[in-house]
């Protein structure tokens, strides 16, 4: 069974989901950082230090372009760049202290925002949501 959807009404949603997510996520944080620095610090603290060619695959943007994001979250003090001994060519990105700090403080407004949704849901409905949400997120990465 095919359901009509209105693409600029869906769009216009994730939009504002985003926007609005994005801003609560972030409020009292001084640094500037966008969602994509997010994104990379997250990948960061999941593999524990890596190089700029896995974050450039995983973003699935150019190495040029993960070098200037490497370089403004390095000039707000939240990655280091650590040369290697056996290639001095080869630059190991890991998280600084501050930049843990910054994602925990994330991390707790992400549940405050998971909590504050899901605070009307009994324990069925909230497993649906996930289950729908995890339907949504495999589809789109098998696209």
């Amino acid at each position: 069974m095919r359901i009509f959807c209105d693409m600029k009404e869906l769009d216009k949603i994730f939009y504002q989901l985003h926007k609005k997510l994005f801003a609560r996520i972030t409020e009292g944080i001084d640094i500037p950082v966008t969602s994509t620095h997010i994104y990379m610090l997250f990948f960061i603290r999941a593999q524990g230090e890596c190089m700029v060619s896995e974050i450039a695959n995983y973003l699935g943007v150019t190495l040029g372009a993960v070098t200037s994001l490497v370089d403004r979250l390095h000039d707000f003090g939240l990655v280091n760049r650590i040369r290697t001994e056996i290639d001095r060519r080869l630059v190991i990105i890991k998280l600084t202290d501050k930049g843990e700090e910054l994602l925990r403080k994330i991390d707790m407004k992400r549940k405050e925002i998971f909590d504050y949704i899901t605070e009307d849901m009994d324990e069925k409905e909230v497993m649906y949501l996930n289950n729908t949400m995890d339907k949504i997120v495999t589809k789109i990465l098998n696209l």
